[in-house]
């Protein structure tokens, strides 16, 4: 880059992605911002209410109702409190009711699930409360949302080696379109109600098929798919993987899902499968027809592909065939662990000598280190999200992680500088509705299709179906 290999080009800040909610208002910081505003679909008109059916042991149902009441009312933030702010309460907030389950809709847990929970059979317990759950298919237009509470007690039978209950419950749900929502008794530990409040209330409204928030600064000639991949034995023994395809658009409607098996793969050391040349493009051209049916046929101008493992010249090839010169297309891989770190140095002031700031990295910060390679700050000081001063920066990592990380962007195709690159996947981090912070280290490309991608791996029949991201959160 410059004959020495370690003089960096300078780095570069980008602003923090703003959010859009209610009457087109924006703001940086999730909660504040559905607080103030209302969420952006309460001006599409739905929901309106989100109805609840409950599935639990019988002692439990009360809990339930607890919850909702709770969920009714209003808390104030105990942890983190230059973050959170007040919680208003459901309706207040969302501008919809929650309503609790009736009695048609209150589903008890049969007494055999304590029996195979305590004998540690996973496989037993997912089918006793499968089965339980059947009659809700006939009555699946009284209620939005399934509130399933999984008690410590039956905790033998969470997860073990090749199996995950919660994963095995929403994957058997899905073709039957019943989202779910999972608590367990943590749910009623957790000292600060507020934090608690605001991470279930934001996924059931979203799971009900609200909108909490959009990105308020897009281009709607882009989109994003996330590939995520799990491998699987067949019968005669031989390995193949599912490729998990999400094709996701900035505009808060395209969260959605699609499996295909792919028999032609080859593994690295680590076990990362890789696509043949024709996998790929199979894989992405059913990508690009899942975009179009959304889009009334409209191809994208410009396609970012995030993966978590590099791109064989195959895949390259394969990604570039699936949409010939229509597209322009940018294949990233993003790397969690890269073991750099960076301070923020505060230049010389009033005759003191530069020295360490008080905070962190900022937020956004990328800096380029060759020509195909960029860290990425995603975590980070954030200004103008403090609820006691809009000045005071905020490092939600902290005091756990004195030093955030960076991510590593590797770009195998495209064109251009690091910016636009950067920048959405920046904003990626921010709408994930399964959260209630103000971001993810990763962009929801690649935490969503992974989450779908170990749903798979419970669930072989799902594949080739289409589905909505709201049943895998």
């Amino acid at each position: 880059m410059s004959g020495k290999p370690y003089v960096l080009p300078a780095h570069t800040i980008l602003p923090e992605p703003k959010l859009l909610f209610s009457s087109t208002r924006t703001d940086l910081h999730p909660l504040r911002g559905l607080t103030e505003f209302g969420p952006y679909s309460a001006d599409l008109g739905y929901p309106e209410m989100v109805r609840l059916a409950y599935f639990c042991p019988p002692e439990f149902t009360r809990k339930l109702d607890g919850l909702v009441a709770e969920l009714n009312g209003r808390a104030m933030p105990r942890e983190a409190t230059n973050y959170y702010v007040e919680y208003p309460g459901f309706e207040r907030t969302f501008r919809a009711r929650l309503v609790p389950a009736s009695e048609t809709l209150r589903i008890p847990a049969p007494g055999d699930c304590a029996r195979l929970a305590e004998a540690g059979d996973g496989d037993g317990l997912a089918q006793a409360i499968i089965q339980a759950l059947a009659p809700l298919s006939r009555v699946r237009s009284s209620f939005d949302v399934l509130l399933i509470h999984l008690p410590k007690a039956w905790s033998h039978a969470f997860e073990y080696e090749g199996f995950n209950l919660h994963d095995i419950i929403k994957a058997r749900l899905a073709p039957r379109n019943i989202p779910v929502q999972i608590v367990n008794d943590a749910t009623w530990e957790r000292r600060c109600r507020a934090q608690v409040m605001w991470g279930i209330s934001v996924a059931l409204y979203a799971k009900a098929g609200g909108i909490p928030w959009k990105l308020a600064d897009h281009d709607r000639d882009e989109a994003y798919i996330g590939l995520s991949y799990a491998i699987k034995r067949h019968r005669d023994g031989h390995d193949y993987a599912t490729c998990c395809s999400q094709v996701f658009d900035p505009d808060g409607t395209g969260f959605e899902f699609v499996a295909f098996d792919a028999r032609e793969i080859t593994t690295d050391r680590k076990g990362n499968p890789f696509l043949s040349y024709a996998e790929m493009q199979a894989v992405l051209s059913k990508s690009l027809l899942l975009y179009q049916n959304g889009h009334r046929g409209r191809i994208p101008r410009k396609l970012f592909i995030h993966k978590s493992s590099h791109f064989t010249d195959d895949e390259i090839l394969g990604a570039h065939d699936a949409f010939g010169g229509r597209t322009e297309l940018e294949l990233i891989q993003v790397v969690r662990k890269t073991g750099w770190y960076g301070i923020k140095i505060e230049g010389p002031r009033h005759g003191a000598k530069a020295a360490p700031a008080a905070y962190s990295v900022d937020r956004g910060v990328y800096q380029p280190v060759s020509p195909t390679e960029c860290l990425l700050w995603t975590q980070g000081s954030v200004v103008g999200v403090n609820p006691s001063s809009s000045h005071k920066p905020v490092f939600k990592e902290a005091p756990l992680k004195p030093l955030p990380d960076p991510i590593l962007l590797r770009r195998f195709s495209g064109a251009g500088g690091w910016h636009d690159t950067c920048a959405s996947i920046l904003s990626l981090t921010k709408v994930d509705w399964n959260n209630n912070t103000l971001y993810k280290t990763l962009p929801a490309t690649l935490v969503y299709s992974s989450l779908f991608a170990n749903v798979v791996k419970h669930a072989p029949d799902i594949v080739d179906e289409v589905y909505d991201y709201r049943f895998f959160m």
